[in-house]
C-alpha cells in the first residue's frame, strides 16, 4: 500500500513538473506576443497622430484658401461696381454728343438756308431800286453777321465734340484696363522679376504698371518688360514692396487705374 502511494505521488510531481513547464512556455509565449502588439500599437498611434496632424494642417489650408478668395470675390464685385459707375458715365458722355451732333446738323441747316436766302437777297438787290439795294445791303449785312456768329458756334461745338470724343476715348481705354485682372505664376527673387499669365491677348503692353495684391493688402508693384500671347515678364519696381512682405506666386495683379 506505501508503495503504491509513493508511486502516485510521484507521477502526480511528474505531471505537475510537466504542467508547470508547458504553463511557463505558454507565458513566454504569450508575452512575446504582447510586446508585438504594443510595438505594433505605438507604430500605429505615430502614424495616426502624423495622419491627424496633416489633416488639420489641410484643412487649416483650405480655411487660408476659402479666405482668399472670398477676400478676392470681394475685390472683384467692387470693381465691377466701379465699371458699372463708369458704364453709367460713358453713356451720359455718348447722350451729350448725340445732343451735340443734333446741334450741330441743325445749325448747318441753319447757315444752308441763310447762305440761300443771302444769294437771293444779291440777286434782287442787283436788279431793284435804290432804296430797295439800301435796305437788302442792311439786311445782306446783318445775315452775314449772323452766318459769322454761327460758324463760330459750330466751330466751338466742333471742338466740344472733339474735347467729348477724347474723354471719351479715354474713359474706354480706363474702363478696359479696369477689366485687367491676373495672377502671379512665378517670381525669380534673385533677377528681381516675375512672371503674369497676362499678354498681349489681354491686352498687356510694356511699361504697363501693375498693382500686386494679396486679398485686400497691397504687396508693391511691377512693371512690364516683355510681352507674349499669353503671358508677360514684368520687373518688381525698387522700393514699391511693402515692409516685410514680398511678392509670392499665386498673388493677383491689376492696374492702377482699378484703385480710382
Amino acid at each position: 500500500m506505501g508503495k503504491i502511494l509513493t508511486i502516485v505521488t510521484i507521477a502526480l510531481a511528474a505531471i505537475t513538473a510537466g504542467l508547470g513547464f508547458l504553463n511557463r512556455g505558454t507565458l513566454v509565449e504569450t508575452k512575446g506576443k504582447l510586446a508585438d502588439t504594443e510595438t505594433r500599437l505605438t507604430t500605429t498611434t505615430e502614424e495616426l497622430n502624423k495622419k491627424t496632424a496633416a489633416l488639420t494642417e489641410s484643412e487649416r489650408q483650405v480655411s487660408d484658401l476659402n479666405t482668399k478668395n472670398d477676400l478676392a470675390q470681394s475685390e472683384i464685385t467692387k470693381l465691377k461696381a466701379d465699371n458699372q459707375t463708369k458704364d453709367s458715365k460713358i453713356a451720359d458722355l455718348d447722350s451729350k454728343i448725340t445732343e451735340t451732333e443734333s446741334a450741330v446738323e441743325q445749325l448747318k441747316s441753319e447757315i444752308a438756308t441763310l447762305e440761300q436766302e443771302n444769294a437771293a437777297i444779291k440777286e434782287t438787290a442787283a436788279t431793284g431800286d435804290a432804296p430797295e439795294v439800301d435796305e437788302s445791303t442792311a439786311r445782306i449785312a446783318e445775315l452775314e453777321t449772323l452766318n459769322n456768329k454761327l460758324d463760330s458756334d459750330l466751330k466751338t461745338a466742333e471742338a466740344r465734340i472733339a474735347t467729348m470724343e477724347e474723354r471719351l476715348n479715354e474713359r474706354k481705354r480706363v474702363d478696359q484696363l479696369n477689366k485687367l485682372s491676373g495672377r502671379i505664376l512665378a517670381v525669380n527673387e534673385a533677377w528681381n522679376f516675375v512672371v503674369l499669365n497676362l499678354g498681349d491677348k489681354n491686352g498687356i503692353a510694356s511699361n504697363t504698371e501693375l498693382l500686386v495684391k494679396r486679398g485686400t493688402t497691397q504687396i508693391g508693384r511691377v512693371r512690364v518688360t516683355s510681352v507674349e500671347p499669353a503671358s508677360s515678364i514684368a520687373d518688381i519696381v525698387p522700393g514699391s514692396l511693402s515692409r516685410g512682405l514680398s511678392i509670392q506666386p499665386g498673388d493677383y495683379v491689376i492696374t492702377q487705374y482699378a484703385t480710382n
